[in-house]
């Protein structure tokens, strides 16, 4: 049996898995087309928050996938719409929020009026997503806001991000010195937090649950995260894991594929039986 014989919904992270920077790893476009062809449910999933939907989605279309916003979810959208479930009335509720203009318009979307300066201070919220304009007054108005009772929410813990220079930081290395200022822990909407995940499976309509797996080349982020959510897991080798960080990890995935081709080839049993005897 393929392993794609057993699934009909694959969230697919970006990172490491379709591309690494603005390059297509090799074999994952032809992938992705024949998974559409066997009428494959493809979700995109990403932590980065730093693009749109449609950003991504023209990223994908530009390198050889017809991909549709409606096809991707990043972390500020989970954010945003978890927030908006929790938080009945914002009307008149203020954020400050640290990151990129995709970020700010997911938060202006739902509602809430966005501040800065002397306004952040006394924010009802304060959001985190990963940006490289990055700097101290964003740490200090951030930690008096979240001193002052504002809500505190984050992007992703994501501490690194693969891109052609190598890891680069992300939102993770900059959530940690506003945690650290503030005495206080973010909400985190993405990957290894459910937050994302559920999501998706709601706003996609996604089920049977059994028939969902999640691809990525995380151990801590996408693999958890599945796990977390209670769905199978297929991670890859093309990013950030190489096969010898499983044998040192307490977080193993369901399957083990070289890259995204490997959805389209025989489960590997052998692989599986070394891991069960791990």
């Amino acid at each position: 049996m393929k392993l794609s014989d057993k699934f009909d919904h694959f969230l697919i992270d970006l990172d490491g898995v379709v591309y690494i920077g603005e390059k297509p790893i090799s074999g994952s476009i032809d992938t992705l087309l024949s998974l559409k062809d066997l009428g494959k449910n493809l979700i995109f999933l990403t932590n980065d928050p730093r693009s749109s939907v449609n950003d991504y989605s023209k990223k994908l279309n530009k390198i050889g996938f017809p991909a549709k916003s409606q096809d991707m979810i990043t972390s500020p959208m989970a954010l945003a719409y978890y927030i908006k479930s929790k938080h009945k009335d914002l009307k008149h509720k203020k954020a400050y929020v640290v990151g990129s203009k995709a970020l700010k318009d997911e938060i202006k979307g739902i509602g809430l009026e966005l501040v800065a300066g002397e306004e952040a201070k006394k924010a009802d919220f304060v959001i985190i997503g990963g940006h490289p304009g990055f700097h101290y007054e964003e740490i200090k108005l951030s930690s008096l806001a979240i001193r002052n009772g504002a809500y505190f929410y984050a992007t992703s813990r994501d501490p690194f991000v693969p891109t052609d220079e190598g890891f680069v930081p992300a939102t993770g290395s900059e959530l940690a010195s506003i945690e650290v200022a503030s005495g206080q822990k973010a909400i985190v909407a993405g990957k290894p937090e459910k937050i994302i995940f559920e999501v998706a499976i709601k706003k996609k309509r996604l089920h049977p649950k059994k028939r969902i797996a999640v691809v990525g080349d995380g151990l801590d982020s996408d693999i958890m995260g599945g796990k977390r959510a209670g769905i199978k897991t297929i991670l890859v080798l093309s990013g950030s894991t190489k096969e010898k960080d499983i044998y040192k990890s307490e977080i193993i995935p369901d399957f083990l594929i070289d890259d995204l081709s490997g959805l389209l080839s025989e489960i590997d049993a052998t692989w599986n039986s070394k891991i069960k005897g791990k």
